[in-house]
């Protein structure tokens, strides 16, 4: 779990009436990243763009890491376990 300093925790209100003040810190790398609070609930999390292109590039690679190790154990299959379309389709009830 993240877990946020202080400075990083603001009220929405507080947000959007210092929202300049909350992107500046962002973008000039004064603050990481920033937990937006309504209701005494955590709701939203502003982070720089750059770090948001890195956790999307990370999350590609695991999917493609998933994919692959998919395919690598099914070409582990024997062919006598192999099951037609139609009756995989049969079988998921179409």
């Amino acid at each position: 779990m993240v877990t946020f300093a202080r400075n990083e925790i603001v009220s929405s209100s507080q947000f959007v009436r210092n929202f300049a003040t909350f992107l500046k810190q962002l973008t000039e790398s004064k603050q990481e990243k920033i937990a937006i609070i309504k209701n005494n609930e955590m709701q939203a999390v502003m982070i720089p763009v750059e770090e948001y292109e890195k956790l999307k590039s990370i999350e590609e690679i695991a999917e493609r890491k998933e994919i692959f190790d998919t395919v690598q154990s099914r070409n582990q299959t024997l062919e006598s376990e192999y099951v037609s379309y139609d009756e995989a389709m049969k079988q998921a009830g179409f």
